[in-house]
């Protein structure tokens, strides 16, 4: 018996049970058969494929689901029955060539008419032509639903024309149309096939010809009416049909051309006449030999005819605005020759040039020509808007409507062509919305200044996020909206998203385009690196990006060569390191060492520009631009060793570098320098300003008396911020007042400049003279007159400001102490900017300013105190009190904060100018507002009550409008209202609020405040018990002109006559009140119908009044 093999079996084991097996002549359990392939034909054909039976295995794998059973396609359509016999079945369906054979049936030709070839004098037949197709009967769609061939067609017209001939020799047999019907109707004679039943509804074989018998029985039944019954006919058709449905067609005699075909029939006279004088306005006459001209469109047509003339008179309306590929924009009336390409569009076809939207749809298109043309006309577009040359002409910003149009992504995809004209096209324009030449060469002349290498990011203002829209989302999706905002806001961020750095270098390495697209290129990379220092960090990161900059447009050795730039030096490759190098100290580290930029700067500084086989022009920038990353380098402490060759070079070349002038148009996503024309107008950067001259002998005479203390009485300086000199003490005062306005323009970056100022000459009693010369005993001989006159009454209001003034130059440190406490969290930004003013290298972490938000200190800078304890403890939403108990050192803080408010109003009254009296005003309200006893405490209403008779006076009574909003208001109404709340809680009728209540209550403010005190607040009328000679305000300015609110003269004769307001309670609004209702009630002017009732109707309350002392008046 045969055993099967074990694993523990060696190759002598297996050898002899295989011969073992051989001689027993058993059957194996498995066989190896060839069956042929059925792709490739019979067996034995070709190379069969090799199939391993086992026949102790089921022949299909058992499946873990049950299969569906399989079903036939073609079960389904057969019929068989019980009884039918398997062979009579394979018989009826057998196929074989026998079988096909003997089905032949000869088709019955008998009926079918023989038409014998026309004889012609050709030796061949004529060859069909295209173009006689178009002359032919169009035939019917075939069986199969497509259109017939040419040569059917041929055909289907051949037999038509054979029927029509038949057709023509039964007609002759009709009796003559003349005998019959008038000239008007159809000869059946002169018709050979139907003109309003085509047959295309039917279907078969024989369709033509049943559409003809159709035909002619419908000609036979026109044929056995008369005239008249035909007439009655068509005016019940005409009844039936709609108003909107054309003509009846009439019957009318059309001649036949050479072909035998006839003309289309004519529906009417109107039509005809329409058609007729359509055809004759077209502007070409179609051919019949034109392919696809047999159906007549005169509107496509129209593209043919002559251009209208433009207008030529102006209008007042606004109209699109159009530019011809130079970016010009051309006026509405100018006619233009169309061979200049300027017509190519379907809206407005007389007027030249192309629109905005016209431009982008064209650098979408699949030509490469217009793609190119529409991106290089946008460029210029772009660069001429940031000239300014639209200003004047074009409403609206055209960079602004461009970007919010996508500007950005179009540009952006416009790179990824694979067409180099198109993609220097977009790199082109690009630059132009990015790069403003004008604001770089303002950077560049300024460089050589004090602090010149400094400048601020280009970031777009803060704008202020809605926090309510992320309500209710969750971490991912407010990130997620962020980064959308972000992208909206700045451009530049979200061209960095949109991989622009490594498009860029894959067009610097590998496209290797022409001179100027590198240009393009490296100013593009400059201006992002201006951005932020996180954007230079991503030009530095960017793989083989900067490497490419270093190898081709800086290299170590050069040959001079025409044709190309890239092996050569390049000026604008030196600025952008430079730029790159300004975002930081790491940046300038990584370019000095990593990238190699100390080798190349000291390859250009120790040579002279002539001798570095450059252009003399490009000569002089690379040599200019390899000094300023030097200096760059040197401000961060990085650049002592090329001080070995300083001696061999002039540093005037600094202020020698050369561009060509363009003008931005700032947006706010895309912000700039507002550097526009800088040249021709005055400023600090003119080249006639003296500023740079100042700024630089200021820095030398610091550093020389810093070196040597004696030398500071030989060029009469300031040390610590005592004059030392008695001529530059007379104008001591001068000093303070040009520290004082330079204050709130000082930027970020200066935070060092604003501490000295305030610690040495802002609040030095040295350099107010006025404070130790006789000042405060001049003002208060200024009001002994005024003093005088009012001794029967000592109120506050009246007492003369001499001694507050006194008191204020005596706390003149204290004052300080409170001011600079209150910029203690400027510190941190003190510490930096000292560090870069005075040059202490090794703590200078970046020559990129703060992003410039705004001056450091606002221009109310005075009432930073007052305000600051207002957010702290001020009035709430609710309308209480945020605290109920001020801070320590409130009181303290107030009185100094009015005290040099006190003394600026006086005596540096230029310095408060910026701040307008209405904006002063609610300020000063905050003393009232932010505690319920701060304004009862002696020495804060000693110096309100100072600062509120300076404010009235009557020279600037006049100029404080309370109908404008205050800075950080929305309007003073709602200041006001808070007032008048406060005043009813916690006034006490105290004299100084009831004075600041009643101020904003004259008559040429508005009637919404008084409306508030006689409406809603009417009970404080008991407590404002201020007379006519405390509050200092003319009374003129209560009572006149006369009061035309109706409402609120209701108002006032309800008060008075209800008792609600008295004389001895509130004289002040008293006298107003009883002013404007006797203006009203005894007034002659003619008035409205209600105006005149409300009158009558005082008038007979008047009469019934009991108060003896209200009749009198």
């Amino acid at each position: 018996m045969l055993r099967r093999p074990k694993p523990t079996d060696s190759e002598a084991d297996l050898l002899r049970e295989q011969e073992h097996f051989l001689t027993s002549g058993a059957p194996s359990a498995a066989s190896v058969v060839r069956r042929p392939d059925k792709r490739r034909g019979e067996a034995g054909e070709g190379e069969g494929r090799t199939v391993l039976l086992n026949a102790d295995l089921p022949d299909q794998l058992p499946s873990l689901t049950p299969a569906p059973p399989k079903k036939s396609r073609f079960k389904a359509s057969r019929v068989t029955f019980e009884d039918e016999d398997a062979e009579e079945r394979l018989d009826r369906h057998d196929t074989h060539i026998s079988a096909v054979l003997s089905r032949i049936v000869e088709r019955d030709t008998s009926s079918t008419p023989i038409s014998l070839p026309a004889f012609t004098g050709m030796a061949f037949p004529k060859v069909l032509h295209r173009s006689e197709t178009s002359n032919q009967v169009k035939a019917p769609l075939s069986s199969a639903g497509g259109k017939k061939s040419i040569f059917a067609r041929q055909i289907a017209a051949q037999k038509l024309k054979e029927c029509k001939t038949t057709l023509h020799s039964l007609s002759e047999a009709a009796p003559t149309p003349e005998t019959t019907m008038d000239t008007d109707q159809l000869e059946p004679a002169a018709v050979s096939g139907p003109r309003l039943v085509s047959g295309q509804g039917l279907q078969g074989p024989d369709s033509s010809g049943e559409t003809m018998r159709i035909h002619m029985e419908n000609q036979a039944k026109l044929q056995a009416m008369s005239q008249s019954e035909i007439l009655e006919e068509q005016k019940k058709l005409l009844f039936q049909l709609a108003q909107s449905v054309p003509s009846f067609p009439s019957p009318s005699k059309h001649p036949k051309d050479k072909s035998g075909t006839e003309d289309p029939p004519v529906q009417d006279v109107s039509r005809e006449s329409g058609s007729c004088s359509a055809a004759e306005d077209l502007p070409v006459k179609p051919q019949k030999e034109w392919v696809h001209m047999d159906k007549l469109e005169p509107e496509k047509l129209e593209w043919l005819r002559d251009l209208p003339e433009p207008r030529r008179k102006g209008t007042k309306k606004a109209m699109q605005a159009r530019f011809d590929f130079a970016g010009t924009l051309i006026p509405p009336t100018e006619d233009l020759p169309t061979h200049l390409g300027l017509h190519h569009h379907g809206e407005e076809p007389e007027r030249a040039g192309y629109s905005l939207q016209e431009l982008f749809l064209l650098s979408r298109s699949q030509v490469i020509q217009q793609r190119t043309l529409s991106l290089s006309t946008l460029a210029n577009i772009l660069s001429k808007a940031c000239a300014g040359e639209y200003v004047s002409v074009l409403k609206g910003s055209v960079t602004s409507t461009l970007l919010d149009a996508g500007l950005l992504f179009l540009l952006r995809f416009a790179l990824d062509d694979s067409v180099e004209g198109v993609m220097s096209a977009a790199v082109h324009a690009l630059k132009a919305l990015l790069v403003c030449a004008e604001d770089e060469e303002c950077l560049d002349c300024t460089f050589s200044w004090f602090r010149g290498l400094s400048s601020f990011p280009l970031l777009p203002s803060a704008q202020e996020e809605e926090d309510e829209e992320d309500e209710g989302l969750d971490e991912s999706m407010k990130e997620t909206a962020k980064e959308k905002e972000e992208r909206k806001s700045d451009h530049e961020v979200g061209l960095l998203k949109m991989k622009l750095l490594p498009r860029l270098r894959y067009i610097l390495e590998v496209v290797r385009p022409s001179p100027r697209v590198v240009q393009d290129v490296l100013e593009i990379l400059t201006r992002i690196a201006r951005h932020s220092s996180s954007s230079a960090t991503q030009v530095l990161d960017c793989p083989r990006l900067m490497e490419t900059v270093m190898s081709e447009f800086l290299p170590t050795s050069w040959s001079p060569s025409s044709q190309s730039i890239y092996g050569l030096p390049l000026s604008s490759a030196m600025k952008l390191l430079r730029v790159l190098a300004t975002s930081g100290r790491h940046a300038c580290a990584r370019l000095l060492n990593s990238l190699g930029a100390s080798e190349r700067l000291s390859h250009l500084l120790s040579a002279e520009p002539n001798e570095l086989l450059l252009e003399p022009t490009e000569s002089l920038r690379i040599t200019t631009e390899a000094y300023r990353l030097w200096a760059v380098a040197a401000g961060y402490g990085q650049a002592s060793q090329f001080n070995v060759f300083f001696h061999t070079r002039s540093s005037s070349v600094v202020c020698n570098a050369q561009a060509i002038p363009l003008g931005p148009e700032i947006t706010n996503n895309l912000p700039g320098l507002a550097c526009m024309g800088w040249r021709n107008r005055p400023g600090l950067v003119a080249p006639s300003s003296p500023f740079p001259l100042l700024t630089g002998l200021g820095l030398l005479l610091e550093t020389i008396t810093g070196i040597h203390k004696g030398l500071s009485s030989k060029v009469g300086l300031t040390v610590l911020g005592v004059p030392l000199d008695s001529e530059i003490a007379k104008h001591a005062s001068l000093y303070h007042q040009v520290a004082l306005v330079v204050l709130p323009w000082l930027l970020p970056g200066s935070e060092y400049l604003v501490h000295e100022l305030l610690s040495t000459i802002v609040f030095s009693k040295d350099f107010i003279s006025e404070g130790h010369s006789g000042g405060p005993e001049a003002v208060e001989l200024g009001e002994l007159k005024l003093h005088e006159e009012t001794q029967k009454d000592t109120s506050p209001s009246l007492q003369t400001v001499g001694a507050l003034l006194r008191e204020a130059c005596v706390q003149l440190p204290s004052i300080r102490g409170c001011f600079l406490t209150h910029l203690a969290h400027l510190e941190s930004s003190v510490i930096v900017s000292r560090d870069a003013l005075l040059g202490h290298n090794p703590w200078i972490k970046s020559h990129l300013l703060p992003e410039l938000t705004g001056p450091i200190l606002p221009s109310d800078w005075p009432f930073l105190p007052l305000l600051s304890l207002y957010e702290q403890s001020g009035v709430s939403d609710g309308g209480g009190l945020a605290v109920e108990e001020l801070p320590q050192g409130a009181l303290q803080a107030v009185t100094h904060c009015l005290q040099w408010l006190l003394l600026l109003e006086v005596w540096r009254e230029e310095a408060l100018k910026v701040v307008l009296p209405v904006a002063k005003f609610a300020r000063l309200s905050c003393v009232f507002l932010c505690s319920s006893d701060l304004f009862l405490e002696r020495p804060v209403q000693r110096l309100t009550w100072g600062l509120f008779r300076l404010l009235t006076r009557s020279t600037k009574l006049d100029s404080l409008d309370l109908n404008v909003p205050p800075p950080g208001l929305a309007s003073f109404q709602d200041l006001y209202s808070a007032l008048v709340s406060q005043y009813e809680a916690v006034s006490f009728g105290d004299r100084l609020f009831s004075c600041w209540v009643l101020l904003p209550l004259q008559r040429r403010y508005s009637t919404t405040m008084r409306l508030a005190v006689f409406g809603e607040h009417v009970g404080m009328l008991r407590s404002l018990g201020v007379t006519l000679e405390q509050l200092s305000i003319p009374i003129e300015r209560f009572t006149s002109p006369p009061e035309d609110s109706l409402p609120l003269l209701r108002l006032y004769f309800r008060s008075l006559v209800t008792g609600t307001l008295k004389r001895s309670w509130c004289p002040v609004l008293y006298v107003a009140a009883l002013s404007h209702v006797n203006s009203f009630i005894f007034s002659q002017d003619a008035a409205a119908q209600e105006v005149e009732t409300a009158r009558h109707s005082m008038l007979r309350k008047i009469y019934y009044l009991t108060d003896e002392v209200l009749l009198s008046f």
